[in-house]
């Protein structure tokens, strides 16, 4: 179920919120998806199981690399102006010229992820039994399946709200 973003609150919040609401959960989420299907690979298991797993730790790496990327860097910019807009006159202190090119890159690399779900989607559907019938295959899918579910409100909450927000705040401001 999709959770609103409030637009009236603070660049630096909307971040904040992101972090503690998505990042978060994917940080834990990721790991556990990784060691289930692990744990399903035994010696034996199926071509089919073997490349979801391999596309799934691609997959989680560009995740993981991605957070990072908000985290030490776009976001910290985005507080910054933040920051700069309670204090008028002050230009923010930034890495970037302008937050626009992360801010297309974040984007560009939102759509790798939802492609590469899409992907990793139709994977899963090429298990079969045994293994599409045991109980850690059934728990993992349901992980996967909501794992999507989140990615994608996620992904809404950056590019529809906080990336409009943050562009339109740097242009007030420089």
């Amino acid at each position: 179920m999709d959770r609103p973003v409030d637009t009236a609150r603070p660049l630096d919040v909307l971040c904040a919120d992101i972090v503690e609401r998505y990042h978060a959960a994917l940080h834990h989420s990721l790991p556990t998806i990784r060691d289930e299907l692990a744990a399903l690979c035994v010696p034996g298991a199926s071509p089919a199981l073997r490349n979801v797993r391999t596309v799934f730790s691609d997959l989680a790496d560009l995740i993981e690399g991605h957070l990072a990327k908000e985290e030490h860097l776009l976001f910290p910019a985005l507080e910054a102006l933040a920051a700069a807009e309670r204090t008028p006159g002050r230009r923010p202190a930034s890495t970037f010229v302008t937050v626009l090119h992360p801010i297309r890159l974040m984007e560009t690399e939102h759509a790798r992820i939802e492609h590469a779900l899409q992907h990793l989607r139709g994977l899963a559907l090429e298990v079969s039994e045994p293994e599409s019938l045991s109980t850690g295959w059934r728990r993992c899918l349901a992980e996967l399946a909501w794992l999507e579910r989140d990615l994608h409100e996620h992904h809404r909450a950056e590019d529809e709200v906080l990336f409009p927000l943050a562009l339109d705040l740097e242009r007030r401001l420089l």
